[in-house]
């Protein structure tokens, strides 16, 4: 009897230390929606490319069974070999069925677009079916973004995959990175430049509300159209005319290549006009370097190097 009662003591206090968590688990407020996790995801998809990059980051590795939209086709060297191991379920953003199709336990957005009500795919949708979301706070900040936006978010990426340490690395790096631009650009006057992303009836640019005004201030320059309250928007040709940027930042990504622009520019009545179309003075920067992602350091020391020569 007394062999039976220590048998039957060890095995409910083994079931006590394996028991499913609490149904209420870890609770997540993102982007208006709270997001609540009983344990550590273990199939995620991730649906737009600077996403999938700080998640294969933060050391997510086979746990990431899918990706999607990708901007182009170099993903920083740090992440390469891991990102091209991920299944691509689109070119685009995929259908929900093949969302689904990989049973995934977390969808992540890039961008609020890869949550479209239209298509199906909206968080409230997803969520209905069990699966929780989570966006990149770029794509829903009341206030203009920075770099500390793509760092909380780390943080909360770390909390939720249960990556917390890697996530304290990841941001130690990227900020003593732009630490170290911000240095010796300490007492170098910022030049004033027009961010050319595409478009031609109007001027599709970078505005001040997302993290690519961040990048842009960190490395010397002064964004001309930082005062429009939007990550990007239109603007018409007279009022980049009349900011008569000093340089151009011209933006290249697999949807919109960055090779016809410059000869655009050059053959449009009001752009040719600006002091950096007549002096020739371009940049070039990939799109994913002016979200948010693990590439805002990437971004500041191009600027940097680009514009300053620092």
């Amino acid at each position: 009897m007394r062999r039976l009662l220590v048998v039957l003591t060890v095995l409910f206090l083994t079931g006590c230390g394996t028991a499913a968590p609490p149904a209420t688990g870890m609770r997540i407020d993102n982007c208006g929606r709270t997001q609540v996790f009983p344990a550590p995801p273990k199939r995620v998809v991730s649906l737009n490319q600077h996403a999938t990059e700080i998640l294969l980051a933060l050391g997510l590795g086979d746990r990431l069974v899918g990706t999607a939209y990708p901007d182009d086709n170099e993903p920083p060297e740090s992440v390469a070999a891991d990102y091209a191991a991920v299944p691509l379920l689109a070119d685009r953003y995929p259908s929900v069925e093949r969302i689904l199709e990989a049973e995934p336990d977390l969808v992540v957005g890039g961008y609020s677009s890869a949550f479209d009500e239209a298509e199906g795919r909206s968080r409230e949708s997803l969520e209905r079916k069990g699966i929780p979301t989570l966006l990149l706070s770029e794509s829903c900040a009341e206030r203009p973004a920075g770099m500390r936006t793509l760092t909380d978010d780390i943080a909360m990426f770390g909390e939720v995959l249960g990556l917390q340490e890697r996530a304290g690395e990841l941001s130690a790096e990227i900020e003593g990175r732009v630490r170290a631009v911000e240095q010796r650009l300490a007492n170098v006057p910022p030049v004033d430049v027009f961010v050319y992303d595409s478009g031609e009836q109007a001027a599709f640019t970078l505005g001040g509300q997302g993290v690519g005004n961040d990048a842009l201030a960190r490395a010397g320059a002064r964004n001309v159209f930082a005062d429009v309250p939007e990550a990007f928007a239109d603007v018409s040709w007279e009022q980049v005319a009349a900011r008569a940027p000093k340089a151009v930042v011209l933006v290249d990504y697999l949807a919109a290549p960055v090779g016809p622009k410059r000869a655009y520019l050059e053959g449009h009545p009001m752009a040719a006009g600006t002091p950096a179309v007549r002096a020739g003075r371009y940049s070039t920067i990939p799109l994913v370097e002016l979200t948010e992602s693990i590439r805002f350091p990437d971004a500041v020391e191009r600027l940097a190097r680009e514009l300053h020569g620092a």
